[in-house]
């Protein structure tokens, strides 16, 4: 039955292999260089340690040194090759080469001393040549070195930094425990120490490294996610700005403008005296348009004001309307709500644009074509769907009056705001519109 420490080794392998793919992942996604070198970082952990620990993972057994040497000849260069996908990960989520060229100068000398010896530990081996004195004396060399360049980062301030910066430092402890572990099972290979029990320091620190990685990934995400949201916060004040000054321009210029106009064509009448005279048709026609185009552009501004985003607004601004709009008719007017209406509810500009302009133009129907003598709208709410209906008691309409571009103006205008555009005729006139709430 496999040792608590042998489970321990199989565990880590498991995670090593289940983290690379995820980060992996993360740079198919990100396309940032420093989740693929980790991710090639932990692959090659993965398969380091069935060729430190063959006894462990093939059954080959201490007394086949023959065996063991096979796997010994890709041990020490993986080993290196290790050391060169984490500094070059070090390097790329540090941003040394922005943050520091001092200490990214630095982490490019390691880069080279581990190449470096990656090839020399394989010439030697393929050769069999006898170096072990020189790898033990480099590697016992390189870490006070490796611990120097760490710390050093802790003088910049780079955000995410300590979580990598601790983790860094945990993995070269846990090396060094390890490769002390190692020269005492070289001088003692029948002792209480095994090979496989002197990897198991730099397997927990290289665990603590991950974790730590992880805290700072989910970190960095959360804070992206912030940033997005806090963007979208700013582009929606400045749509807001925008809207604000639109309206301004088109009150104060646009709608200056169009009432002198409409002033001056109503003096021309008044002047010419005669209304039934040619004189007194066009400037007669150019008051009706303008007061027209400025109700128009009336209704444009209160779609674009925020400020009338709700409910009750919009229901004040129909009811307003309407009785204007019949004031000097023989036609009844009433706007009729029900009681369960969420008042203070929002409603976008759009849908209220919208809505208004398809009610607007079923009471210009109703008062050019039906011949009635009451119109009501009413509107309620029902299982999250706002319904408007405008009634008449007129005569109906007549099968062109269906077809014409009132009714395909008001469907294209329910489409826009997904709502759906009922039109009876029977009993007077009924159109019925339904919207999502």
């Amino acid at each position: 039955m496999p040792s608590f420490s042998h489970l321990l080794i199989f565990f880590f392998e498991s995670v090593y292999l289940f983290m690379a793919i995820f980060f992996f992942l993360q740079y198919s996604i990100l396309r940032k260089p420093e989740y693929l070198w980790y991710s090639l970082y932990l692959l090659l952990l993965f398969v380091y340690y069935p060729l430190a620990i063959p006894e462990l993972f093939f059954s080959v057994q201490p007394a086949q040194p023959a065996l063991i040497s096979e796997y010994d000849t890709f041990k020490r260069p993986t080993q290196f090759m290790i050391s060169v996908c984490y500094s070059l990960f070090v390097i790329y989520y540090l941003g040394l080469r922005q943050m520091s060229r001092p200490l990214y100068k630095i982490f490019v000398g390691f880069l080279v001393i581990y190449v470096l010896m990656a090839i020399f530990c394989l010439m030697a081996n393929l050769l069999h040549w006898a170096y072990d004195p020189v790898y033990y004396t480099v590697s016992l060399l390189l870490f006070p070195m490796q611990m120097y360049a760490v710390i050093a980062l802790f003088r910049y301030k780079v955000k995410y930094g300590k979580f990598i910066i601790w983790g860094s430092i945990n993995v070269l402890l846990g090396s060094t425990v390890t490769l002390l572990l190692s020269l005492e099972v070289a001088r003692n290979p029948d002792g209480s120490i095994t090979n496989a029990h002197s990897y198991i320091p730099v397997m927990i620190a290289i665990m603590v490294d991950i974790f730590l990685f992880t805290i700072a990934l989910q970190r960095k995400i959360a804070d992206n996610e912030i940033s997005l949201l806090n963007a979208a916060h700013t582009r929606h004040q400045a749509v807001l700005l925008e809207r604000e000054r639109i309206i301004a321009d088109l009150h104060d210029d646009v709608g200056g403008g169009l009432s002198s106009i409409r002033m001056m064509s109503d003096l021309m009448v008044q002047e010419n005296g005669d209304t039934n005279s040619v004189t007194t048709g066009f400037p007669a026609k150019i008051s009706s348009t303008v007061r027209e185009v400025v109700q128009r552009m009336n209704t444009i501004i209160w779609s674009l004001n925020q400020e009338n985003d709700s409910l009750e607004n919009f229901i004040e601004y129909v009811r307003h309307y309407g009785l204007s709009f019949f004031e000097t008719s023989p036609i009844n007017f009433l706007c009729v709500t029900s009681e369960n209406l969420p008042w203070a509810a929002q409603i976008s500009g759009v849908t209220r644009k919208n809505l208004f302009l398809i009610i607007k133009e079923a009471l210009h129907n109703s008062f050019k074509h039906s011949a009635a003598q009451n119109v009501q709208v009413h509107i309620y709410m029902e299982q999250q769907v706002l319904h408007v209906e405008i009634k008449d008691d007129g005569k109906g309409l007549g099968s062109a009056a269906s077809l014409g571009n009132g009714k395909r103006n008001m469907r294209k205008r329910a489409d826009e705001i997904n709502g759906v555009l009922e039109v009876i005729s029977a009993n007077g006139t009924t159109i019925h519109v339904a919207v999502p709430f």
